[in-house]
């Protein structure tokens, strides 16, 4: 295998899809924040050692073979700065989400290093943490994930004529325009596209958006709350993502938590 076809790379197994019968399409999020697909060939054989090195949400050190589709991955091992938690049900549920968001708004060769570094330590956190404060992490990166993207959400500021928002109003529900990017007042609310969002669901939402990861454990939201900024969030994503989060369906409908 000559050394100028082949390279180098960290990155963090986002998805893996079965190629054939042995072979396996790995997706990964790469240092400098763009997608890398590659293929691990016989990774699906019995007995094969390279698919438990390429295991979901890890950070893995790969070497690999420039192809004429997708590259090869020649070699992979777990990064040493990983620490190896195993993931619960729970959480590999909120990983789920997590590497689905990155698959979203990420893109091959298009650099993001900022979505490396925040990921990995929200996925980190995740399989650290019980299921409650792992649910609140997710929900945390999903919206830290889509303003670092730009599409952060105003939260006191009405987005059509700039006036502050009382979140008392509507009964303790905030009118929000989803498309025009944040609250709005009642003068410039249009009922064709504002949605009432309670007014704590969005409080936490920007608690939530603007805590670290380490932190988000100590935070007292209940997991009623999360659901309603995970709904939030949702939506957010659906409009400036342009995606559906199908692995949310899990982790509503579920029953885990």
């Amino acid at each position: 295998m000559s050394a100028s076809r082949t390279y180098k790379a960290r990155g963090i197994v986002l998805r893996k899809t079965k190629l054939g019968e042995k072979d396996l399409i790995v997706t990964l999020l790469s240092e400098d924040g763009s997608l890398l697909r590659a293929v691990a060939k016989g990774a699906r054989k019995p007995g094969g050692s390279l698919a438990a090195r390429i295991d979901l949400f890890r950070v893995v050190d790969a070497l690999l073979a420039k192809g004429r589709n997708l590259d090869v991955i020649a070699e992979a091992k777990l990064a040493a700065d990983d620490d190896a938690v195993p993931f619960g049900l729970e959480q590999s549920a909120c990983a789920s989400v997590v590497a689905e968001i990155v698959c979203t708004v990420a893109q091959e060769g298009l650099e993001h290093p900022r979505l490396f570094a925040m990921t990995s330590t929200a996925l980190s956190e995740i399989a650290r943490s019980d299921a409650r404060t792992a649910l609140a992490v997710m929900t945390a990166d999903l919206l830290k994930t889509l303003a670092s993207e730009g599409f952060t959400p105003s939260f006191d500021t009405c987005v059509v004529c700039g006036k502050p928002v009382n979140a008392g109003n509507a009964g303790g529900s905030v009118a929000v325009s989803l498309e025009d990017g944040g609250v709005v007042c009642p003068l410039c609310q249009r009922p064709s596209d504002a949605v009432l969002v309670d007014a704590a669901v969005l409080a936490w939402a920007k608690v939530l958006l603007y805590t670290r990861f380490a932190d988000v454990g100590g935070l007292e939201i209940d997991e009623r709350t999360t659901f309603g900024v995970l709904h939030f969030a949702r939506q957010w994503a659906r409009v400036h993502a342009g995606k559906d989060l199908k692995s949310l369906d899990f982790v509503f409908t579920g029953g885990l938590f």
